[in-house]
């Protein structure tokens, strides 16, 4: 059976990829018309500059390493604007199309046209770019050299275009696929970018020169500090796996205490990351997400294992003491600076939006989105998981209480989202694996 409100959000999803792919086949389309363009009326094409920086853009983006919250870094911009600086529009081109496909997308299987979309509107970014240089009047530094003083300004305008036009095209790509503003995807993805971006200018202007003074093979001065930079995130990476390992330990001590929750936290980790990612969230949200529902419960830390064990209906004043431990929980992880994102998440983990939740009643738009996301995850394990006063219920009688219970005290989206990411064989997989959290974090 598909239930309507379900096959409406199947339906928008479908609408929202044949959006997507026309928008990515157009930006494809766009490159190659402004490439042939150049072919006849822009300055000519630098091979060395092109081969040089081309086959270092490809080596930077196959070694580029994820960051914490999803996508890579690596030296490609500033290699794609060294390019735009010593040989102009063409070359620049050429080296952004070196860096297209990365180890990440193999890895990923990413589609073909997702592929060269991205290509495209590399290629698109530093000809924009390149066209801004010309229009102030400064031409590629390796056929006509000037005093930097001459072409900085011009430097810094082209470097921002290149970024702007950049950000304009991934932004509206991903505001397509997710259903949300391009306003939004700019203040929530790209806003941690400036610091990289000044960096990444900074870094292209200095490469720049560098050839211009000592000849194209400086370029590989380069390698050994981006080498020891690549080092460096790799410790950085172990650190916050050893993190994630840590908070994992701590969980499972918790949940000593209580052995019918055994594994709860680590399942509702996984039920929610997953319906976050299926909402189209943000990749900072999604984490933000995930570790929520990871310590969503630690506040059952200060209530007596007697009570969190009992077969029996609780007395008034212990539901009472069991309705605190998300307060708990919070003041327990207030004070930790990296996890102030998550204590509004855990304090609001049992509120509804008809205001029949705890420990504050909150209704409606006064719970976020992410909060939901982890009140219907919980809600769901709690149902198909032993507990101490009863046996778990089967996939469908969660499903069908899930869907009762929204969107009158849950989520509706959020509720949809989840059955589409976890069908029974899922649910099942994951209930026998026990702790089964396998972490993006």
């Amino acid at each position: 059976m598909v239930y309507p409100a379900l096959a409406q959000s199947l339906t928008h999803e479908a609408g929202v990829a044949v959006r997507f792919k026309r928008f990515a086949y157009a930006v494809i389309a766009a490159a190659f018309i402004a490439v042939a363009l150049y072919l006849g009326h822009g300055p000519g094409l630098d091979w060395q500059v092109a081969g040089l920086l081309g086959a270092l853009t490809f080596l930077a983006e196959w070694v580029a390493l994820p960051t914490y919250f999803g996508g890579t870094v690596s030296l490609a911009f500033a290699l794609q604007f060294a390019a735009v600086l010593l040989g102009g529009p063409l070359s620049a081109a050429i080296v952004a199309l070196a860096g297209t496909v990365s180890q990440q997308d193999i890895v990923q299987r990413k589609a073909p046209y997702k592929v060269l979309f991205n290509g495209a509107q590399l290629v698109l970014s530093v000809l924009a770019s390149g066209s801004v240089l010309l229009l102030l009047g400064v031409r590629p530094l390796l056929e006509h050299s000037m005093p930097i003083e001459d072409w900085l300004a011009a430097a810094i305008a082209a470097a921002f275009v290149q970024a702007l036009v950049n950000w304009s095209l991934v932004g509206i790509a991903v505001a397509m696929m997710y259903s949300v503003s391009l306003l939004e995807v700019w203040k929530r993805e790209f806003r941690t970018h400036l610091v990289s971006l000044a960096a990444l200018t900074l870094l292209g202007l200095v490469l720049a020169q560098l050839v211009v003074v000592a000849g194209p093979l400086a370029v590989l001065l380069l390698v050994v500090p981006f080498v020891v930079a690549r080092e460096t995130l790799q410790v950085y990476q172990k650190l916050a796996g050893a993190f994630r390992d840590t908070v994992r330990g701590l969980v499972e001590v918790l949940e000593a205490k209580d052995p019918y929750t055994r594994g709860h936290s680590e399942r509702v980790a996984v039920y929610a990351r997953e319906t976050a990612e299926e909402l189209g969230m943000l990749s900072g949200d999604v984490h933000t997400v995930e570790l929520a529902a990871l310590l969503h419960d630690v506040g059952k830390v200060g209530i007596p294992a007697t009570t969190l064990s009992k077969p029996d209906r609780l007395s008034t004043d212990e539901f009472n003491e069991v309705q605190l431990h998300p307060i708990t929980g919070s003041s327990i992880l207030g004070d930790i600076e990296f996890l102030k994102e998550v204590v509004p998440l855990i304090e609001a983990h049992h509120e509804r939006l008809d205001g029949s939740g705890y420990p504050y009643g909150l209704r409606g738009e006064a719970i976020s989105l992410s909060a939901r996301v982890l009140a219907v995850a919980d809600c769901f394990d709690a149902m198909t998981s032993n507990r101490a006063y009863r046996s778990a219920l089967s996939y469908d009688v969660a499903r069908d209480e899930l869907l009762k219970g929204a969107p009158r005290r849950l989520d509706d989206r959020c509720v949809e989202a989840l059955l589409r990411r976890i069908p029974p064989e899922r649910s099942q997989e994951l209930l026998e694996k026990g702790a089964a959290w396998e972490s993006n974090l």
